[in-house]
């Protein structure tokens, strides 16, 4: 009885010990391997229910519904259930009749151990006669960004009438890592592509919050399409639409679902407006009769070039407006050495009533003062915006200089009468022995671009246009990269391209050393370059 009772124990023990990570022994580095399948793969006139792989060790999923992407898509509540070393997968829809279905798996199958993930396994199969052999491939950049993005949905449509907010794809994958994409076994026919971050996960782009890009042109298959570039753009692309007007005492406010980009307001009498803290509002300066509302004429754009044409009326009410101080933001300010140009801009928090030039003047040295004249500054009222651009009288050649902007208080005053307090700012003067330089050679056809110096976070130090040579002076050493934005329309800005009228964003082109590398430094009492970058 105790010899059976002790065969008993071991065979549970070998049992159990199947299932879980042996101890000792090399690590399992081997991914699972595809034994069989049903359908299996090419398979046609499948009339099945359920897909079944069976894999040569127990396995697990991860993120099924994100990384397994079976194009067409037989439902969003498409089932994945494992059972040891099988993964069923059950339709939410019935496969329709005469298709070709194709199902990438990705990373979504690992080994239950190691997470090691099933090898570029594919599956297509056919409920018709004919598998369909034809594919369109390429690769996904964003706009200004180095590294292209993974797990970005690329999807085909049949038609020029779908909307891309609103319909789901016929076919569709996503990205690798390295943002390249393969959509396999397709029909001959015509199609329309795109590219769009689904965070939603609902084969929908949400204009608001994600990314996406498309090409304007169709693809035609069979034919040529296996080096498609498509780039993406962060836009908000949802008609422009006006929301509500807001009334107080003293103000309106008039308020879009977005922010715009151009506006104009008239009405009977003239008005005074500026945006608000942010784009999408505007504060309308009231000044007429209280027992009267006013009707504006309103006319915007946003950055898609979308139109809103309307009017509104407003009026006032009992509601006061809140009090807040007069404030000035930090002035940018800076000094060209080969002109002694010096340009600077701050913003106001609230629209400005009138300057006070007596208040404002520049300290050479401790004996020569320069004062502000009205042409030296110009007001953006829109956007609250004081621009400062003077030639200082100093000569270099003096010795050691630290000229000083000086803000007295009382400078600027608002429209609510409060002033601006004093501020001292120094001027940094860049000199040759502690700067660099870089010359930039340009190759292309274009006619119309701008080529920008960039910070290694972004930020536009210098830029010039539409020269095939140029060289940037007294750059403060540090590490720099270049942007080239090809101008197509000739606005002075880039424009990201429109869905609804089928333009594509202008080309942007990031300059890489011979190194593939996007970023160069700048040393001091050094030139770089010529820099040839061609496009």
């Amino acid at each position: 009885m105790r010899r059976c009772y002790i065969i008993l124990l071991s065979a549970m023990l070998c049992q159990c010990a199947r299932i879980g990570q042996p101890s000792g022994g090399p690590k399992d580095i081997d991914a699972p391997q595809l034994l069989q399948s049903i359908p299996e793969n090419g398979q046609k006139n499948f009339n099945g229910k359920n897909i079944e792989l069976v894999f040569d060790e127990y396995i697990k999923l991860k993120d099924a519904k994100e990384e397994i992407v079976i194009s067409p898509s037989p439902g969003e509540k498409t089932k994945f259930i494992v059972k040891k070393n099988k993964l069923i997968i059950t339709p939410e829809n019935d496969w329709k009749e005469n298709t070709t279905y194709n199902i990438a798996f990705r990373d979504g199958i690992q080994d239950l151990n190691e997470s090691n993930p099933a090898d570029n396994l594919h599956l297509a199969f056919s409920t018709g006669p004919t598998i369909d052999s034809l594919q369109i491939s390429g690769y996904v950049t964003e706009a200004f960004k180095e590294k292209n993005p993974e797990k970005i949905t690329v999807a085909l449509y049949e038609s020029d009438t779908f909307n891309i907010f609103n319909h789901k794809p016929v076919y569709f994958t996503k990205t690798s890592k390295s943002g390249n994409f393969t959509i396999q076994n397709l029909k001959s026919g015509t199609y329309y592509i795109y590219a769009f971050d689904d965070k939603s996960k609902n084969l929908k782009i949400e204009s608001k919050t994600e990314r996406f890009g498309f090409l304007v042109n169709s693809i035609r298959l069979p034919g040529s399409a296996d080096t498609l570039k498509i780039e993406l753009v962060r836009v908000d692309a949802r008609p422009l639409k006006l929301t509500a007007v807001r009334n107080s005492s003293t103000i309106s406010t008039i308020r879009f679902n977005k922010p715009i980009d151009s506006l104009n307001l008239n009405s009977s009498i003239p008005i005074i407006y500026t945006f608000a803290d942010t784009h999408s509002e505007v504060t309308v300066y009231k000044d007429f009769e209280k027992s009267d509302s006013l009707k504006i004429n309103v006319w915007a754009t946003d950055s898609l070039h979308q139109k809103i044409d309307t009017a509104v009326y407003v009026k006032f009410t009992e509601n006061k407006k809140l009090d807040t101080k007069f404030k000035m933001s930090e002035w940018q300010t800076n000094l060209n050495p080969e002109n002694n140009l010096l340009t600077a801009q701050a913003y106001s928090n609230k629209l400005l009533l009138s300057i006070n030039y007596d208040s404002i003047y520049l300290q050479l040295d401790t004996t020569n003062f320069q004062s502000i004249e009205p042409k030296d500054i110009s007001v953006d009222t829109l956007n609250k915006k004081i621009n400062l651009s003077i030639k200082l009288k100093i000569d270099k050649k003096e010795g050691k200089l630290s000229p000083v902007l000086l803000f007295g208080k009382g400078a600027f005053i608002s429209i609510d009468n409060d002033s601006t307090k004093s501020e001292d700012i120094k001027i940094k003067i860049p000199k040759e022995d502690n700067t660099g330089t870089v010359s930039i050679e340009i190759n292309t056809k274009e006619k119309n671009y701008e080529v920008q110096l960039l910070t290694n976070d972004n930020k536009v130090v210098r830029s010039f246009r539409d020269l095939s040579k140029y060289i940037f002076k007294y750059i403060t050493p540090a590490e720099y990269r270049i942007n080239v934005i090809i101008d197509s329309n000739n606005n002075n800005r880039w424009d990201p391209g429109n869905f609804y009228k089928k333009t594509a964003p202008e080309k942007i082109i990031l300059y890489r050393n011979s190194e593939n590398k996007y970023t160069f430094p700048i040393r001091a009492n050094w030139e770089v370059g010529p820099l040839v970058i061609t496009f």
